[in-house]
This record gives structure tokens, C-alpha cells and sequence, in this order.
């Protein structure tokens, strides 16, 4: 992760302080539920597993109140992972940059043939100059796309959330993996555009998951959403790539005040209203959606501010994939409710 750079006032630090204090409250309150198969912080390092991945995104806003969006991910491979998902470990960077203003959407990629050694309870990666590193409490990511180019620290404002109640996630064909959320992200950072540096800040949020699980044998839709009112919600649809069967779908729903709740199969329902194909590979995408989540009385419309936003196949790593911001519109409990999350679609193939 990146370089930390702060232009904020004593009162917007004050309050970062005392949001970060009661998190880290809660989140040693939570570690009490014997039930929970992640232990934090020593979870928040490597793993001796065959895949494991860091994943953030984020919303960012220039001084010129310029929209920016970025999903930032490094794939852990261990050198016995089988099943033609690597011939050996190593470690593979993931980047796509969107410019909402300009419509620009430029994505890349790095690898490692080495990984590090696992240390418990934080990460540091730096794969030719892209970093990314973090101790659960607070972030540091760095990249650069050659016209952009970003540092950027993330504090956690609220507890880890593990998902399916004990943070370990069944995944059909695919097998188990643990997975654990921080769902909301204070940004802060700067903005390099052509060499001219740019203040931002914004919201972010970061995935771990890690386990021996096949992802070719499964694919998803996946979402984040970040709502205004402090809610947050992660929900996933999880089929089978061959004949887009689906296999079960599942979420987490993080109130304002940090309550947690768990969906289960048939919780979420989620709705495409239209459909994007790809110019590049001919993908047919479904794009902007509805979606409806009966027990919480939340009714969301997702709509994309650019269609393009597709990650071409990798060199080294998974098929090509969809990935792009979300604006959000709707309602919750009858009341109107705004925010920006992630999709992110995979396994959609060319006819």
C-alpha cells in the first residue's frame, strides 16, 4: 500500500482517533465469539495456503471535486497450488483505474516469481514499485498507470466483519475459503496526473480471503456497497461457469452503528436492467442493476457511470473479468437512501 500524505485539519484527525479507538474495541469484543474460525490480528499476514488474496477499492474525490475510482489487488500463489491455476508460486498485482470525468478506464498488471515470508498480523508487498502493505488498523497502497499515479493511506473505521458468521465460506465445487471484510475505509492520499500532484480523499474498502479452493470451478457477482447513511453491504451470487447454474448467494449487511447481520441462499435478489458487450472480446455483460434484499426492506438501483470497465485476460492469472464503481439510489426501510459501491463479474464468457 502507499504513501501516507495528511493534509487534514485537528478536528478531522480527532475524530478518525476516536472512530479508530471504538473499532478496535468492538473488534476485540467480536474475537470472544468462540465460533470464529479467523483470529485477528494474526490473520491479517499470510497464510501457507494455496491462494490468497489482498483486495481494496475505492472512491476518490480531487480538489477540483473530480470523481476517481480503483480496485487495487495482489494474488498470493502457493508453489503446491494445483489444478492449472499456477505451475508454481509467486505473486501476481492487479490494477484498474477509472477517470469518471474523462471516461478513462486503464488497467495492469505486475508478478513476482518470489513471495515473502509470511509475517503474522500485517503485510508489505512491492512488485516493480506497486505497494501495498497494512496491519488491520491502517493501509498504505502505491501504484502507478504511467499518465496516474497515486499514494494513498486507509485507516479502518470500523471492526472486520466475518462473513457466514464464522469467516469461513463454502463455495460449492470450489471448495472453503476464509474470508474476512473491513468495510469502510477513510481516504486520504495524492493524485499524480501528468505530473502535476492533486489532493484526494475518499472511501475505500478491503478483502481478505485466502484457503485451497479452486476459482475456476465457480463464478460470481459480487458487490460492495457503501450507503450514506453508514451501512454497508457485501452480497455475492456464486454459479457455475459451464452452464450459469447458480450455487448459492450470500451477504453480510454492517449497520451504522457496526450491528451485523447474515444473509443466507435467497436473501438477495439481484435483477440486470440492461447489458453491455465488450468491443475488446465480446463478452456480453449484464450492466446496472436491481437489486432486493427482503429482510432488511432494502430496495437499491446500481448503475454504472462507465460500462467500460472490463480487465482483460491475464498474462499469468484468471480470465478476463468486469470491474467497475457503482453509484447507488433507492431505499431502506422506506427511506431514501444514496451511496457507491463495486460490482465485480466473473466467469462470463464470449458466446
Amino acid at each position: 500500500m502507499f504513501i501516507h500524505t495528511r493534509a487534514s485539519t485537528l478536528i478531522v484527525v480527532l475524530a478518525l482517533l476516536m472512530a479508530l479507538a471504538a473499532a478496535c474495541g468492538n473488534e476485540t469484543e467480536a474475537q470472544a465469539n468462540t465460533d470464529l474460525l479467523i483470529n485477528l490480528p494474526a490473520d491479517e499476514g499470510a497464510h501457507a495456503s494455496g491462494i490468497e488474496w489482498w483486495y481494496f477499492n475505492g472512491h476518490l474525490t480531487d480538489d477540483a471535486a473530480r470523481d476517481y475510482s480503483f480496485h487495487f489487488v495482489t494474488f498470493q500463489i502457493g508453489s503446491n497450488y494445483s489444478e492449472g491455476d499456477a505451475s508454481q508460486g509467486g505473486q501476481l498485482a492487479q490494477l484498474s483505474w477509472a477517470d469518471h470525468a474523462n471516461q478513462v478506464y486503464l488497467t495492469g498488471e505486475k508478478v513476482s516469481l518470489r513471495t515473502p515470508d509470511p509475517v503474522p498480523g500485517s503485510f508489505e508487498f512491492d512488485l516493480g514499485g506497486w505497494q501495498m502493505a497494512g496491519d488491520g488498523t491502517e493501509y498504505a497502497l502505491a501504484f502507478d498507470t504511467g499518465t496516474y499515479s497515486a499514494s494513498i493511506s486507509a485507516l479502518s473505521m470500523k471492526p472486520a466483519v466475518f462473513h457466514q458468521k464464522t469467516g469461513l465460506v463454502k463455495l460449492g465445487p470450489a471448495g472453503d475459503t476464509f474470508y474476512y471484510t473491513r468495510p469502510r475505509l477513510e481516504l486520504v492520499g495524492t493524485l499524480n496526473i501528468n505530473g502535476i500532484d492533486r489532493p484526494v480523499t475518499g472511501t475505500g474498502w478491503m478483502d481478505h480471503q485466502w484457503g485451497d479452493f479452486v476459482s475456476r470451478q465457480v463464478s460470481w457477482d459480487w458487490m460492495s456497497l457503501q450507503l450514506d447513511d453508514g451501512s454497508e453491504l457485501m452480497a455475492v451470487l456464486v454459479w457455475n461457469p459451464e452452464r450459469r447454474q447458480p450455487f448459492t448467494s450470500y451477504g453480510t449487511f454492517i449497520a451504522n452503528d457496526g450491528t451485523v447481520r447474515n444473509l443466507v441462499d435467497g436473501d438477495v435478489n439481484l435483477t440486470p436492467t440492461g447489458a453491455w458487450t465488450s468491443p475488446s472480446t465480446g463478452v456480453v455483460y449484464p450492466m446496472g442493476w436491481e437489486l432486493n434484499v427482503e429482510p432488511l426492506s432494502l430496495e437499491l438501483t446500481l448503475s454504472p457511470p462507465q460500462r467500460y470497465a472490463e480487465f482483460p485476460s491475464s498474462r499469468y492469472g484468471p480470465p478476463g473479468y468486469w470491474e467497475g464503481a457503482v453509484a447507488i439510489s433507492g431505499s431502506a426501510d422506506g427511506s431514501p437512501v444514496t451511496g457507491k459501491g463495486f460490482v465485480e463479474l466473473v466467469g462470463y464468457r464470449s458466446e
